[in-house]
């Protein structure tokens, strides 16, 4: 009971607790100014009116995902003027002149980076399709290119996918750049947190960057000035402050480590011992990953510094870790393409989404899918259902156990729609499955971070590996189709809900994309 209350009162009083409370206190002041004015003055009530109009017709006729301005039209009618007011505040990341200066000075070093044509000019001699698709990613916004010369390993395992990491790091000699979401203090990141510190006295340059909010629970507040002085450059992304502005909406949900521009990994793993199982959250937690080594490498390094650069204020010196990359004499003969993604403006189009949809659309044969959550808009819920309606193989897995109850309410009630169409849904029945995966054709993977959710696909900072012809696909596939047999197919009686469930569901949805 004193440690509970130990713990309780170290919660209230952090400066996450702090920030809450004063950005709630600046919340109910700005709508007591709003509805006392409307209490005095007719005139007020007119002015707010013509305020919310004025809102109203900008926020119909901009540039954006329907449903986005659908949750924002409810929220400006049901509060006039103060609706606005949150319109402002949250619809999108501002950016200062000097951020927007130093955005398009980040992006133009980057750029003097690229490789050149070559690698997809190969491509498009190859097959011309995937040559489109690649194109699609390949813009300013998402760092990308394409690159051969490597090899890759996919693990459906995150216990698996650590201990390659950790024998990596273990033989690092120049640097290794970490970027995760999550670092929670534990076996796993004891291991990790040794090798660093060793790997520092032996001079070996070390740079992390974790998100702020992802760590509230699982690091102290000012944790990163104890790793400094162990040698490890450490950064907290958009650190918490309390300020009412959207830059607190956008996390940085990535996970990158790049070891001497030899090899690199991403996938859903956080650094926390839930994800491989040595301790217990939510059944057995199936998550996933891969490692890359060769060309490809160059696209992790660029999309680290990109991240690190943005936080920091800072341009490094891409060609000193660029110089590092060697193409593979033998690689695996396969394409691939790191991509990132992000919220508007810093990126001016949905990058993730736009993959998806073009591997949807175009697919033949099969589209299989593993994702956390299954809350997806309009326009992608018809691509799986037209997939289907067309004879395509449509499957996606979700899990059995949830990690929040509302997220598997609204992940279920996507269920019948698209099963109507033919899409074939699973749940994983030993627990929770946290990986992100698009497998198609026996041509086409992905693997990275993205959720099929509203938060990845448009609010956070995100990064996958888009792989074409490789023998990856295959293990991915397999991968697939193995977790599909611990899994349990949902049927329509399953996928009923309650009448309290379908109240709870039609309220979320109606700010789903705020979310």
């Amino acid at each position: 009971m004193v440690f509970n209350m130990k713990k309780l009162v170290r919660v209230f009083f952090s400066r996450y607790a702090i920030s809450a409370f004063i950005i709630l206190v600046e919340l109910l002041l700005c709508a007591q100014l709003v509805f006392s004015a409307w209490a005095y003055s007719y005139v007020a009530v007119l002015v707010a009116a013509v305020i919310s109009l004025i809102t109203l017709v900008f926020v119909i006729n901009r540039d954006a995902n329907p449903e986005y301005k659908v949750s924002w039209v409810i929220v400006i009618l049901a509060l006039p003027f103060f609706g606005t007011i949150l319109y402002i505040l949250f619809y999108r990341r501002r950016m200062t002149k000097k951020e927007e200066r130093h955005l398009r000075g980040l992006f133009a070093e980057i750029n003097n980076h690229r490789l050149g044509t070559g690698n997809f000019d190969m491509l498009r001699r190859r097959s011309p399709l995937a040559s489109g698709k690649a194109r699609a990613l390949m813009n300013d916004d998402t760092l990308s290119e394409v690159y051969t010369g490597s090899t890759s390993t996919f693990f459906g395992d995150g216990r698996r996918l650590f201990e390659s990491m950790i024998r990596d790091i273990s033989e690092a000699k120049e640097f290794i750049f970490l970027e995760y979401f999550i670092i929670d203090q534990g076996v796993l990141w004891s291991k990790i947190h040794k090798l660093l510190r060793e790997k520092a006295k032996e001079g070996v340059e070390i740079r992390l960057l974790y998100d702020d909010i992802g760590c509230m629970k699982t690091l102290p507040s000012h944790y990163e000035y104890s790793l400094r002085t162990e040698g490890i450059n450490t950064y907290r992304f958009s650190k918490v402050s309390p300020s009412l502005s959207s830059v607190h909406n956008h996390r940085d949900h990535r996970k990158i480590c790049v070891i001497d521009g030899k090899v690199a990994y991403t996938g859903g793993v956080n650094i926390a011992d839930e994800y491989i199982n040595e301790k217990e959250r939510f059944g057995h937690w199936k998550d996933g990953g891969i490692r890359v080594s060769g060309e490809v490498v160059r696209g992790f390094i660029k999309q680290f510094l990109s991240m690190w650069d943005f936080t920091t204020h800072t341009i490094s010196d891409y060609e000193k870790y660029l110089s590092f990359v060697e193409p593979l004499k033998f690689s695996d003969g396969g394409y691939y393409i790191p991509f990132g993604t992000g919220p508007i403006p810093i990126y001016q189009r949905p990058g993730g989404k736009n993959a998806f949809l073009n591997l949807i659309n175009q697919s033949r044969k099969y589209v299989y899918i593993t994702t956390p959550y299954l809350i997806i808009d309009y326009e992608l819920t018809e691509s799986l259902c037209n997939a289907a309606l067309r004879g395509v193989d449509v499957r996606i897995i979700t899990p059995g156990i949830a990690d929040k109850k509302k997220v598997k309410l609204m992940t279920k009630s996507a269920y019948p729609y698209l099963m109507r169409a033919g899409v074939k849904i699973y749940e994983y029945t030993p627990g929770f499955i946290h990986e992100k995966t698009f497998v198609v054709d026996d041509k086409y993977a992905v693997v990275g971070t993205i959720n099929l959710d509203y938060r990845s696909l448009a609010h956070n900072f995100e990064n996958a590996l888009w792989m074409y012809a490789t023998p990856t696909v295959q293990v991915c596939k397999d991968e697939f189709l193995n977790t599909v047999d611990k899994s349990e197919r949902v049927d329509e009686s399953k996928s009923k809900l309650t009448l309290s469930e379908r109240f709870v569901r039609n309220a979320i949805r109606l700010f789903a994309p705020l979310l």
